[in-house]
């Protein structure tokens, strides 16, 4: 059988998060989507490395930073991504832009919380297939996915002691999973679509803690441990078969199939267990080397409702390097010494095998913090990720993300005095 593969991704912008598809992979379609970093930019441009906190920026991913935080800050997050999908036969470049996290962080006295909004996953692809039946006629073949899933959630840390914070995260997940497969043959002009759809909800849990030595006053040593439990989601779902007129995409032969029969009606997905620990040292105020790795339990992900027969799980592995280095902090004559520049490199192992080709991702970024005003700043930064490889069972994705943050600061809770 003659076989012509053609590659054709499907971008949705939205201006808001709730509904959005940040997304372009292929890979998109699998487990719960393709996973977002839940952190701010700043931690992004320095490959992701949750283990450094200060006291006037927020560190999403990490609830215990919140025990030092000394100002209100106002967090803002958005992304613009040029990725290239290739194959053997093919290449195609696709673009994709999304708000990453609107959050507040508040000190309140004797503790700190936050709150916030954040995509945790996105899915967003449209694969087309050319294939010639028995009969020797073209028949197309398309895959389609869209939606994601969206977290908000409020963060607590408690300082035990003046080196020391715990803190933990409840985390409200919601949205929808859309997937479309048809059909259309040569020669005939309704072609048949059956779509899946996963409205999704549930709450998980995160727990960490911090640790900021001082060391001889000038340096600083910090420690990250971070616990998130295994989570289920509850998935209400809905199947529906129709034809469709490619002439004048009339929809006919509607049938949603009775799912409470096969008991697939209502089913669970699983958002796995994840562990964090970073390691970090640097000199105040001037530079900062971090160590970090995650762990995630992802080998027993299943979605009864939506298999996939290609695709199967396993744990994941991340290992990310990275940090910072500020010429001259307390310069009052030239800007660009009061720039902070980040630079990160981050290696994971994916939880995704698809053909029995397990999927590895690598990421290099970089950034610069530009200072506004005393404390506010502007983060802007650029960051190159390798997905996958290019052979006859995969597609390698190579992307170049440009990722602009904003951390406006104020002070709250705080009694003023006058004279």
């Amino acid at each position: 059988m003659k076989r012509i593969t053609a590659i054709s991704i499907v971008f949705f912008v939205t201006q808001i998060v709730i509904g959005q598809s940040g997304s372009v992979s292929p890979y998109s379609g699998s487990g719960l989507g393709e996973r977002n970093f839940n952190g701010t930019q700043a931690s992004r441009h320095m490959g992701g490395l949750d283990v450094f906190t200060d006291s006037i920026h927020a560190n999403l991913n990490n609830p215990a930073s919140y025990g030092f935080l000394k100002v209100t800050t106002y967090s803002l997050g958005v992304h613009y991504r040029n990725t290239n999908l290739a194959s053997l036969s093919e290449n195609q470049n696709v673009d994709d832009a999304s708000l990453d996290y609107l959050a507040v962080s508040i000190p309140a006295g004797k503790f700190g919380f936050g709150f916030g909004i954040i995509p945790y996953s996105s899915v967003g692809y449209k694969i087309e297939d050319l294939t010639t039946n028995p009969d020797g006629l073209n028949l197309l073949n398309r895959y389609e996915g869209d939606g994601g899933i969206n977290q908000t959630y409020f963060s607590v840390g408690i300082p035990l002691t003046p080196y020391l914070s715990v803190g933990a995260s409840a985390l409200y997940n919601f949205g929808r999973l859309f997937y479309r497969t048809g059909q259309l043959l040569e020669g005939i002009d309704n072609g048949t679509f059956l779509t899946n759809q996963s409205d999704l909800s549930g709450l998980n849990y995160q727990f960490s803690a911090q640790t900021n030595i001082p060391i001889q006053k000038k340096y600083l040593l910090q420690g990250m441990f971070s616990f998130q439990p295994q989570a289920l989601l509850n998935s209400q779902n809905e199947r529906v078969f129709y034809t469709l007129s490619s002439a004048n995409q009339t929809i006919s032969d509607f049938v949603e199939i009775n799912l409470n029969a096969r008991g697939l009606d209502e089913t669970e997905l699983m958002v796995p267990e994840v562990l964090k620990f970073g390691v970090g040292f640097g000199k105040n105020k001037k530079w900062f080397l971090g160590f970090q790795r995650n762990l995630t339990k992802s080998a027993n992900f299943s979605n009864n409702f939506f298999k996939r027969s290609n695709v199967s799980y396993r744990d994941s592995k991340q290992f990310t390097v990275g940090g910072f280095y500020i010429p001259n902090y307390a310069s009052f004559t030239n800007f660009w010494s009061r720039v902070v520049y980040r630079f990160g490199f981050r290696s994971e192992e994916m939880g995704i095998i698809v053909n029995n080709i397990p999927l590895t991702e690598t990421g290099i970024s970089f950034g610069i913090g530009l200072p506004l005003g005393s404390l506010s700043n502007a983060n802007i930064g650029f960051e190159i990720i390798n997905r996958g490889e290019k052979n006859t069972d995969l597609i390698q994705e190579t992307s170049i993300a440009m990722r602009i943050g904003l951390s406006l600061n104020d002070i709250w809770f705080i009694k003023r005095k006058y004279n």
